[in-house]
């Protein structure tokens, strides 16, 4: 092995294109990195490897502005980076394409490209067209305008690739990029690197998969518990066992355990699977012996990944299914685990562990009555056994508490290993067993599997790695469209011959129903998939509001049916003059749930700059005193919205907490101000606030154009674009540059701006100082903005659609005395409406399987799985 000093591979070459010096980095019980530097030159693969733990993910954060070192120093294209800022890094020429990727799923692949590109070089009305030249450029036929939730692993991860590369990077990180391409999908990301590199530029790779990196790299730097173990030239003499020795500091003889071949049918049938189908798969027939592991292969997108989540209850199927003779319901995890079956998910930070939790109690949360008595959970009998099976899998974790999420891709998968052995399942569906797991983690999760198959359990393993499952493997399935089309057994699971096997296939996929059957199913059939469109959570932003304003305009015709004076340009003038205030409260409350926030204050807020306006804009008062008074309440609505924005954001304290705290200070200072009602409001200001056009007050067409304006802001700009990033995955904003806390700062202080300002039009309705009036805005501000389209979780709303709300609302308050009910009628109306629209917008209510059903019932053949929110 040629093993060459960082500090003498420079010598006598060009300034390297990266270059991070005495990289140190310390995180509560654990050192991660030591005083590593790196050099990586112009024109080359550069290789990282390293155990997961070893610090790689680490290094590469710190390169790329997403983590601060302790000590050292990084240099792009020799310019510091001075400070820890992702968009910094960007600017001086380098892109990185995260493990855990940095994409919006909520967005689109066009808006996903643009998040990742600065400056002001593509329109936003171009998007479409310059996404779909820059997926040209590496012949991807991947829709623009397609959700990112709706592609598979493969299409996000090069879609990643691509993000990184528009911004046209010197040097592009690639952190762990094959763990979701099968084997075509790899030589396209390689062809891709090579492209690269051949033009100049430079490529940091981190990959477990050690072939790739000798095929791959022209260098490879060795990390080992945080610590530069040496950098070498990958030369025909560097051998995988060369580097898993450098990883692991011994050399590791045999990969995978022995396997029992053709005897692992002598068994009787663990699990038995029957016709089994579903929108990506058709008729599956499959039996699972006792003490077999049993692999499904096959080219990414050709079902078994939908298999394997469909027996484990993770997407709706039809067929059935039974372990050890006892039947369970497909499309529901809780009777699967029931029956003995549980699945691990491929996608282990959403659907496997609990960041929050401890490693602890993410492996012990499925057992716990095995561990409490009388519902009291026996402490030390717990630790005790989570502590056997960090020692038997090697977990390396500081404690036991220590949050899950901190730990390492492979240390992870191992405590979700570990939860399973402890519920003692008969039958365990793993989904990609080793992704992002180095190779000392892949031996200790190999040699626990197959202990635990030879003490009876059985396994089927899902994989996109054909050499993991040639050599797991007792019998490996292979699927193509939809089809099983190959059974590979004994001496026959091999690696050639499971890719051979898929890559010829002439399978075709079953027989689907057409559009047409499917309206036909049912008389009901085509209306729910029509109300679906306009409302599910699957829909475009302004379908809520259409349905809103369907419903107000059926309320406004029922209540003019049953009375004549509803319909009066008077009756029409107060809902409107009442609505204002509403209406701007709840274009506030949306700026602060656009962030995923809220803002509890604004209630309190109207009443304050009401209190102040009784005494800046008294009865008589000059016009430029008017004037000065309305612009020092509107300066009052924005310090109060600075003010919360700073402690959300500076503090990190919860926004919830934050803006009642602030609500209780305002509601203080109002009374303090204004104990009684009190101070006549300038009848000359609220005459300008009221004025109008026929019935239609004029300043409610102001507050329409604002909606409208703020709509167009929210969805067809670039900073629009921003802002529901943040609201729909901060992390992942961040990661592309955006400034979170500035993008959070600017919601709260908007938001403080229009609820001032609908103070000033509240006194329109009182006339005088209220110290209280303003408080019931607060909740109905929010219920208005959620009702027309608003996620309490962010990134989706409308501020048309929360003026719609606004009316909503007003109308119930206005149509009860032409009614005749009570008016705890039009609240109680209020608020069922309210929780109807959030469980529809986010999906909550059934729909989907309100569907399914109606399809099984008329014996319809296709099934799909609920739509995603998106």
């Amino acid at each position: 092995m040629n093993t060459l000093g960082l500090h003498g591979v420079s010598a006598g070459m060009t300034a390297p294109a990266l270059k991070l010096s005495n990289i140190s980095k310390q995180y509560p019980g654990v050192l991660a990195l030591n005083h590593v530097s790196l050099e990586c030159l112009a024109g080359e693969v550069h290789a990282v490897l390293g155990e997961n733990g070893s610090g790689k993910s680490t290094l590469l954060g710190i390169a790329s502005g997403a983590r601060a070192p302790d000590t050292g120093t990084v240099e792009i294209l020799g310019r510091p980076l001075t400070t820890a800022d992702p968009l910094m890094a960007r600017r001086l020429g380098l892109a990185t394409v995260y493990q855990d990727n940095s994409l919006v799923p909520e967005l689109t692949v066009a808006q996903n490209l643009l998040l990742g590109v600065t400056g002001p070089s593509v329109r936003y009305s171009g998007i479409v067209a310059w996404a779909q030249s820059q997926l040209d450029l590496y012949g991807l036929s991947i829709d623009p305008r397609a959700f990112v939730a709706d592609l598979s692993p493969a299409q996000r991860q090069f879609l990643e690739i691509v993000k990184a590369l528009a911004a046209e990077p010197k040097v592009l990180l690639l952190d762990e990029p094959t763990t979701s391409l099968d084997i075509h999908d790899v030589e396209v990301l390689h062809g891709i690197v090579r492209r690269i590199v051949g033009e100049g530029g430079t490529v940091v790779y981190v990959s477990h998969r050690l072939p790739e990196i000798l095929s791959l790299a022209q260098r490879v730097t060795v990390l080992r518990d945080g610590m530069w173990q040496g950098t070498y030239e990958t030369t025909k003499e560097l051998s995988e066992k060369d580097l898993i020795a450098l990883m692991v500091g011994r050399p590791i003889e045999a990969e995978f355990p022995p396997k029992k071949g053709r005897a692992a049918r002598e068994g009787g049938i663990a699990l038995a699977v029957r016709g089994l189908s579903g929108a990506a798969f058709d008729q599956i027939d499959l039996d699972l012996h006792r003490g077999e592991i049993l692999g499904l292969a096959g080219a990414e997108g050709n079902g078994q990944r939908d298999v394997l989540r469909a027996v484990g209850g993770f997407e709706d199927a039809r067929g059935q299914a039974s372990c050890e003779g006892r039947r369970f319901m497909l499309g529901a995890p809780r009777s699967a685990i029931g029956a003995g079956v549980m699945m691990l998910s491929g996608d282990r930070g959403t659907e496997s562990i609990f960041p929050v939790l401890g490693v602890r109690e993410n492996m012990t949360i499925q057992v716990l009555e095995g561990f409490s008595k009388l519902g009291i959970v026996r402490g030390t009998r717990e630790r005790d056994r989570a502590n056997e099976l960090i020692n038997e899998l090697d977990i390396v974790t500081a404690t036991l508490d220590q949050p899950i999420s901190s730990l390492s891709g492979g240390n992870q998968q191992k405590a979700v290993l570990a939860r399973s052995f402890l519920h003692g399942a008969k039958v365990v569906l793993i989904d990609e067993p080793t992704q992002g797991v180095d190779a000392k983690a892949r031996f200790d999760i190999y040699q626990a599997l197959r202990a635990k198959v030879d003490q009876g359990t059985s396994i089927i393993v899902k994989s996109a790695d054909a050499i993991e499952l040639a050599g797991l493997c007792d019998r490996v399935l292979v699927f193509s469209r939809g089809r099983i089309i190959r059974e590979l057994e004994g001496d026959d699971v091999t690696e050639p011959n499971i890719v051979s096997s898929f890559l010829t296939s002439t399978a075709v996929r079953g027989d689907r129903s057409s559009p047409a059957e499917e309206s036909a199913m049912d008389g009901s059939g085509s209306a729910w998939r029509g109300f679906w469109r306009v409302v599910g959570p699957g829909t475009q932003w302004w379908k809520p509001s259409c349905f809103l304003l369907f419903l107000i305009v059926v309320v406004g015709a029922y209540v003019s049916s049953q009375s004549s004076t509803f319909l009066t340009p008077l009756n029409g003038r107060h809902l409107l003059t009442a609505t204002a205030p509403l209406a701007l409260v709840a274009m506030a409350q949306l700026h602060a749930l656009l962030v995923g926030g809220f803002d509890m204050s604004v209630g309190s807020l109207m009443t304050v700059v009401l209190v102040a306006a009784s005494f800046l804009l008294g009865s008589g008062s000059s016009v430029p005193v008017i004037l000065g008074g309305t612009l020092l309440c509107l300066i009052i609505g924005l310090l109060v919205g600075l003010a919360n924005g700073t402690l959300v954001r500076r503090l990190k304290i919860n926004p919830v907490i934050t803006t009642i705290a602030m609500l209780s200070v305002l509601q203080g200072i109002a009374l303090h101000l204004r104990p009684v009602p009190g101070g006549a409001i300038n009848t000359d200001f609220l005459d300008v606030l009221t004025a109008r056009v026929w019935f239609m007050p004029f300043a409610f067409i102001v507050i329409v154009a604002l909606a409208v304006l703020g709509d167009y802001w929210l969805y067809r700009t670039r900073s629009g674009l921003r802002t529901r990033a943040v609201g729909f995955r901060e992390e992942a904003a961040r990661r592309n540059g955006i400034r979170t806390g500035l993008i959070h700062l600017h919601a709260y202080v908007l938001a403080g701006g229009m609820a001032a300002l609908a103070g000033l039009f509240l006194a329109t309705e009182v006339g005088v100082g209220h110290p209280t009036v303003g408080a019931t805005y607060t909740l109905t501000s929010i219920a208005a903005a959620v009702i027309g389209g608003a996620a309490l979780t962010g990134g989706r709303g409308s501020f048309l659609g929360a003026v719609l709300g606004a009316i909503f609302f007003a109308l119930i308050v206005n149509i009860v005395p032409f009614l005749g009910v009570n008016t705890a009628v039009g609240v109680i109306v209020s608020g069922g409406l309210t929780l109807l629209a959030v469980m529809i917008y986010s999906g909550r209510l059934p729909l989907g399987r309100v569907r399914h059903m109606l399809r099984a019932a008329s014996g319809g053949r296709r099934t799909r799985a609920i739509e995603p929110s998106i």
